[in-house]
């Protein structure tokens, strides 16, 4: 015997599929509106370089989103080939994300030698950086690399390069990141060996990301 389906019947079976098939076209759109704004964020445009052109953009590409904000470049006292008369930091940032690069000569006798690079390098919660003759420390949000400067203006000295997500406040939670991190430290200490008198062993590092602990 053949059941034939009452009106309110139909209706209700009709109002069944038809919520679920418009909550699905509605999560669809919604998804779909999402991946457009999304896409639709500009590029962060890193240049080839950076720092008042004086270092490669190329390792700092990782450490920023690829869409969002604008890339913006902050630097001071990135001076020219020879001259020290100040520390040099920059500040890049871009996609909301912000990576901070600063360099300074330490001269001896009366400043940090290697052997405080190592001390340090060994306190609670610091991790050693090593490549070739450069070594330094991941300390909190910064990763330090230190080389020495055989002769800087007739004395020997010691160029320390920090760079840092965000400030030093926060931490380096990761070893990935920490890795980036370190790489761009070094590519910066070869490019600001080349800018610095007498600290021309800063250009002579191995190739490669510095090994971290």
């Amino acid at each position: 015997m053949q059941v034939i389906a009452s009106e309110p019947e139909r209706a209700s079976w009709r109002k069944g599929v038809v919520v679920p098939v418009a909550l699905i076209v509605v999560l669809l759109a919604g998804f779909g509106v999402w991946k457009f704004r999304l896409s639709d964020d500009p590029l962060v445009a890193v240049p080839d370089r950076v720092c008042s052109r004086s270092l490669p953009g190329d390792s700092l590409r990782p450490l920023l989103p690829e869409r969002g904000g604008a890339f913006e470049e902050y630097a001071f006292d990135f001076s020219p080939r020879g001259s020290l008369s100040a520390p040099g930091r920059c500040v890049l940032s871009g996609g909301g994300k912000s990576v901070h690069i600063g360099y300074y000569v330490i001269f001896w006798p009366d400043g940090y030698r290697q052997e405080d690079v190592d001390r340090d390098a060994k306190k609670p919660g610091n991790l050693p950086v090593g490549l070739g003759k450069g070594k330094g420390y991941v300390e909190g949000g910064a990763v330090k690399l230190f080389v020495n400067c055989p002769r800087v203006n007739g004395h020997d000295g010691l160029l320390q390069v920090t760079v840092s997500l965000g400030g030093e406040s926060g931490k380096l939670k990761d070893r990935p990141t920490m890795a980036r991190v370190a790489a761009l430290a070094a590519d910066s200490a070869r490019a600001l060996g080349q800018r610095v008198e007498g600290c021309d062993s800063a250009t002579r590092l191995p190739d490669g990301v510095p090994s971290i602990g």
